[in-house]
């Protein structure tokens, strides 16, 4: 027979558990909930971060070719949003047409590294030839040119596929190339023989090859309206002017001191040129093929780029790790944008979509 007294110790250590298991169960519930509260709120926050990145169509892709990465930078506030590690010693980059990938040229490493502009990842990794420097597009988006200083040839990439079809046997030492506005032709510089090689896109064949591009023709861009080649000409320090019509160099335009990139203004009336030997960008005036404007930006500068609405120029400073930002209705600099170690070349995505 049980006591009451024992019954009764009995009654209340089952209260004292049930209650402690009534507590547990509310404590382990609101933990349940915090957590998943919490869980919900890094989703929430990591979706608003990766929204607010995928809304900025105006980027500016920036190559430090001493720190093997290409950092990101928002054009609205001037700030970088991301650094992305590539090959070694990434030298040019362009983004594509439809502006959903930039391809970095990794002279180091002899390779492309492929950056998807929506997720801010390398999405893939191609083998070129050696020493490779410059690259471009056609701007039907159907094919990528890459330029291989050390072997003399252009590796061709089909877009669609981001394979290397082959490669084209073009001058010595090549540095850059720019495709004409209806995409039909690739022009190739040729440092070491001083021409300038056309490629049939079509073919995929040098059809013509411009000879007398005397001075050690460097970079290259073309007129909007397909008629005129820029050429830099470090040898000469100066601006080579080709008329495609005549296929032959017409005329030199002085600049300044070292290798050059060029880049003209949309309605194509100006030329800025950044000389790498000096701290300033030559401004040409394209319709009297003349030096007008000095802009000084800091030691080093060498890539250049307009940007889509013809109000801005941004200026790769190798030597300072900057990039300048220069107001073209002033043709002064407004802005300096720190960056990593020597930055070499910028390219931007302003005009695309970014998001599917």
């Amino acid at each position: 027979m049980i006591s009451s007294g024992h019954n009764k110790m009995m009654k209340g250590s089952l209260l004292i558990f049930f209650l402690v298991l009534l507590l547990s169960g509310c404590g382990s519930g609101d933990r349940s909930e915090s957590t998943s509260s919490s869980s919900d709120k890094e989703k929430e926050d990591q979706q608003v971060t990766y929204s607010e990145k995928m809304a900025h169509g105006h980027m500016l892709y920036v190559n430090d070719r001493d720190s093997g990465a290409v950092e990101v930078i928002n054009l609205t506030n001037n700030k970088v949003m991301e650094t992305i590690q590539v090959g070694k010693k990434p030298t040019y980059n362009e983004v594509s047409p439809d502006g959903k990938y930039d391809y970095v040229v990794n002279s180091g490493s002899e390779s492309v590294s492929i950056i998807n502009t929506q997720t801010y990842q390398v999405v893939k990794t191609i083998s070129v030839g050696t020493s490779p420097k410059g690259i471009n597009f056609t701007p039907n988006g159907k094919w990528a040119y890459v330029i291989n200083e050390g072997e003399g040839t252009v590796t061709v990439i089909d877009r669609q596929t981001m394979e290397p079809t082959g490669k084209v046997e073009v001058g010595k030492s090549p540095h850059n190339g720019v495709a004409s506005p209806d995409s039909s032709k690739f022009y190739v510089t040729n440092t070491g023989s001083n021409s300038v090689s056309v490629i049939d896109t079509s073919t995929q064949k040098v059809i013509n090859k411009i000879e007398g591009v005397n001075g050690a023709p460097h970079n290259i861009n073309i007129t909007p309206n397909g008629r005129i080649l820029l050429v830099t000409l470090t040898g000469k320090n100066a601006v080579g002017v080709i008329d495609l019509d005549k296929g032959e160099m017409v005329a030199n335009i002085s600049t300044g001191i070292g290798h050059h990139v060029i880049d003209i203004t949309p309605d194509g009336k100006y030329a800025y040129v950044a000389n790498i030997g000096t701290d300033f960008v030559s401004v040409i005036d394209l319709s009297k093929r003349k030096k007008i404007k000095e802009i000084k930006v800091g030691k080093g500068p060498h890539g250049v780029t307009v940007t889509a609405n013809g109000e801005k120029v941004h200026v790769a400073v190798s030597r300072e790790n900057k990039v300048a930002v220069i107001d073209i209705s002033k043709n002064e600099v407004v802005d300096r944008i720190e960056t990593k170690q020597f930055p070499f070349f910028v390219s931007t995505i302003e005009s695309y979509p970014v998001k599917n």
